[in-house]
């Protein structure tokens, strides 16, 4: 990796054209691509991270909307997966299929323990056995990350209590599902027996570990971007562990502005994002990388670090999400669709397509850096 300085940058955003190539103040161009389809079982997902794990795209989305019930005859999921092998996104990206059940619908990717979907079914509907009609647990999964040397994947989620009405829903904590196996299921371990959700590794208090995170030289990073106390700018706080202890909460660090604590109030705000960024080592650039769209905003933007750690630069303007109505929150980069080392970059976000009340669908936008 470069140790060279943070890149020195102008300050101004620029709007970009929705329709076509734009310029951005990073000097980067964009262009959109269409869009990315999806199974005509789906209505609409939010969502969209990836990795390449067990040689697969691998994308994961959250609440999903399938236009048919599923064997259950449930029709919402709390989350959703698609595989595909075209790793080329110079012409789009096509072929993203997902396993499916008995009825023909796709399935979890991040399935609810045995607790939380007998809670599901008794609140399913309208009667429901157990008012609130409509309240659910929800697990809501962000990017796979392949960890080659145990031949896994580890995928951070949070686990979400959500009741009927706008907004109405809380996180109670955060976890790491394991994928040990393509043609089976992740799992969510019991890491904290005992405890009223023993599957996580953080709580209710806790920061949201996970917002973005990468494996590098066999550690595991997650940042942290503190919604509630943040607003618009929500601080981002860095933490690690080795990967192979990845499910020890004793084991996880904290960085304190210069070094690792064991104790997280001991935490530093090292820069300020949004409640999801997409975190990699760009090549091309010789820097660390973190991508997001601004709070309540279309705009996305880079910051660039010599290390995870820091300093990082002020945001810059990559491009412009083609969303009406505002707030790209789920843009996001993928790394396996990369060119020229990460001078080529692809980004997707979703967006309504006017098809129901939920439907939506997966734009796709190529970006040339400088």
């Amino acid at each position: 990796m470069s140790t060279a300085r943070p890149l020195t940058l102008a300050l101004a955003l620029a709007a970009l054209a929705a329709a076509g190539c734009g310029e951005s103040s990073f000097g980067a161009t964009s262009k959109p691509l269409g869009i990315v389809a999806q199974s005509a079982s789906i209505q609409g997902r939010d969502g969209g991270q990836s990795g390449l794990v067990f040689g697969h795209s691998v994308w994961t989305f959250g609440d999903t909307i399938l236009n048919n019930p599923d064997a259950e005859g449930v029709n919402w999921h709390q989350n959703s997966w698609s595989f595909t092998d075209d790793l080329d996104a110079r012409d789009g990206i096509h072929g993203l299929t997902e396993p499916t059940d008995s009825v023909g619908a796709p399935t979890y990717f991040i399935a609810p323990t045995a607790d939380e979907a007998t809670y599901n079914t008794a609140h399913y509907g309208n009667p429901c056995a157990e008012a609130p009609c409509g309240a659910r647990w929800a697990a809501w999964p962000g990017a796979p990350l392949w960890d080659a040397p145990r031949n896994r994947a580890l995928i951070f989620y949070g686990l979400v209590h959500a009741a009927p009405g706008d907004f109405n829903f809380y996180g109670v904590g955060q976890s790491i599902a394991v994928w040990n196996d393509f043609d089976g299921a992740p799992e969510r371990p019991i890491v904290s027996p005992g405890a009223a959700h023993p599957t996580l590794l953080f709580g209710p208090d806790d920061p949201s570990w996970g917002t973005g995170s990468i494996l590098d030289d066999d550690l595991l990073y997650a940042f942290a971007c503190d919604t509630d106390t943040g607003g618009f700018s929500p601080p981002c706080s860095l933490a690690r562990v080795p990967a192979e202890q990845a499910l020890d909460r004793q084991a996880w660090r904290f960085y304190d502005g210069s070094a690792w604590s064991a104790s997280m109030v001991d935490r530093a705000t090292i820069f300020s994002g949004a409640p999801t960024l997409t975190v990699e080592k760009n090549a091309y650039l010789g820097l660390y990388t973190v991508v997001y769209a601004e709070t309540m905003s279309n705009n996305v933007v880079i910051r660039t670090a010599p290390a995870l750690t820091g300093p990082w630069s002020d945001p810059q303007a990559l491009f412009t999400a083609d969303k009406p109505g505002g707030g790209a929150y789920d843009a996001v980069s993928h790394a396996e669709y990369e060119e020229q080392d990460g001078k080529v970059l692809y980004f997707t976000f979703t967006r309504s397509d006017g098809v129901g009340w939920f439907g939506s669908e997966l734009a796709l936008v190529r970006v040339t850096l400088p």
